[in-house]
């Protein structure tokens, strides 16, 4: 090999490493010299075309002849690739351009900036999905119906908590309202205009939680998403973030989570870099937290962590005189959504009032809403106005409309029975002898938890 071509070869390498191609157009704008096999498909069209019809844009080389001068930026294709393009103009003696060369450089920065607008795009989307959500709440259903003093000073806890950053654990019974009570906290705050998101850690298998939550890098495992997988803490950075029965999470993941409270950072899994995030972390149980920490399933040290405002929830049997407002605010709903003019008599406001409600709230609006669905007459019937129990049919005490009925009352008494003496879904499923997603698909058919 001589001098020259050593030569040759070492500006090659030199091009190699840092230009990615180079185009040359006429001073017409037509595509007359590539160097890469990709930019075959341009040659003999012209740039000015090729812009209009969004092959790329904007065309870098279309800008030099507008200007007349060098010029440099980045270059989007049809296919969502970006390319840092720099165009030089030759010129003849007269000043006039002959030819335009268009250099596309290797830019590593230029792939961070794919990835950080494909982040941003989705976080956009999610805010937008999430902002249409609380709206929605916001002004269809009133925050809180109450008339006792327990939920009046509850309230003004509320609005107290929401003042400060601090972590909150939203105690309480299944369907008291948790999830009502900690976007509350969020629309009071000032993240109020951040996103809101929650997430059921019982209702998602332990293998795909750690997962949902910090996200992962292309290739972490088998059947990863191309260019990896924003975390939920990513999503709501700078915002609120709900974790619905965290006495469900495992202790690996718990130690996860004890970090990002106290470094403020996260990890994605499968990757290498810890990214810095800014996110009020709201949790919620109806479990006895201490009294799992006493018994080695809840880590002591993520207790206190997260327990630094504890807000405890009344169930519906301790403030029986909201009872009644309740029902006519959901009578009201379910009328509207219904097209109805169904109404309560005073038997049905009785029985209504000296029920227990073992689901609370959410098992009122459950019951008022299957009173309007099914009722003819403008009164309910009395026998309607109590669930069904397997005990008052033996006693000849009720009449069943039909065996569906009464076998889905009983499978959901012997969920919500089955829920007080377990602390989590997995016992539940081992108890009733069946897997952990038919426990998890049942609670969220009668909403006992909130689907995910």
């Amino acid at each position: 090999m001589t001098g020259d071509e050593w030569l040759m070869k070492e500006f090659q390498t030199v091009f190699d490493e840092y230009y990615r191609s180079v185009l040359v157009t006429d001073e017409k704008g037509k595509v007359i010299r590539v160097t890469s096999e990709d930019d075959q498909q341009y040659l003999g069209k012209n740039v000015f075309d090729l812009e209009k019809r969004k092959i790329f844009y904007p065309s870098i080389t279309a800008k030099v002849f507008k200007s007349g001068k060098r010029e440099n930026g980045l270059q989007y294709t049809n296919t969502g690739e970006i390319f840092d393009i720099e165009s030089i103009p030759v010129k003849n003696e007269q000043g006039k351009i002959v030819r335009v060369v268009s250099i596309t450089k290797n830019s590593s920065e230029v792939n961070q900036l794919k990835n950080r607008l494909e982040e941003s795009r989705l976080l956009l989307d999610n805010y937008q999905r999430e902002v249409a959500r609380i709206q929605q709440e916001k002004y269809e259903d009133k925050p809180f119906i109450y008339t006792s003093k327990k939920m009046e000073d509850l309230f003004e806890l509320i609005k107290s908590v929401a003042a400060v950053d601090a972590s909150v654990l939203v105690l309480g019974e299944t369907g008291v309202g948790k999830q009502m009570v900690a976007n509350q906290i969020h629309l009071l705050s000032d993240r109020n205009d951040k996103p809101f998101i929650t997430i059921n850690c019982g209702a998602i298998p332990e293998n795909l939680l750690e997962s949902e939550l910090f996200g992962y890098e292309e290739g972490a495992f088998s059947g990863t998403r191309k260019g990896g997988k924003l975390g939920i803490f990513e999503i709501a950075n700078n915002g609120t973030l709900f974790l619905d029965e965290i006495g469900e999470m495992s202790l690996a993941l718990q130690v996860k989570l004890l970090r990002v409270l106290q470094e403020k950072v996260i990890m994605k899994v499968g990757g290498t870099k810890e990214k810095k995030i800014d996110v009020r972390i709201i949790t919620a149980t109806n479990k006895d937290l201490s009294q799992m920490v006493k018994a080695g399933t809840f880590r002591e040290d993520l207790y206190y962590r997260i327990n630094v405002v504890p807000i405890h929830i009344p169930s519906l049997r301790e403030r029986r005189e909201d009872i009644q407002a309740l029902a006519f605010h959901f009578l009201q709903k379910f009328n509207l959504k219904y097209k109805k003019n169904v109404n309560f008599g005073s038997l049905q406001l009785e029985q209504l009032l000296s029920y227990s409600w073992p689901g609370n709230v959410r098992e009122l609006e459950n019951v008022v809403e299957r009173f309007v669905v099914m009722e003819k007459s403008i009164f309910f019937r009395e026998k309607e106005a109590a669930p069904i129990s397997l005990a008052s049919i033996e006693k000849g005490e009720e009449e069943v409309a039909n065996l569906f009925e009464f076998l889905e009352s009983v499978e959901k008494q012997l969920l919500l029975k089955t829920m007080r003496k377990c602390n989590t879904t997995r016992e539940m499923a081992k108890s009733l002898g069946v897997n952990q997603s038919t426990i998890v698909r049942k609670l969220q058919k009668y909403k006992l938890i909130k689907e995910s």
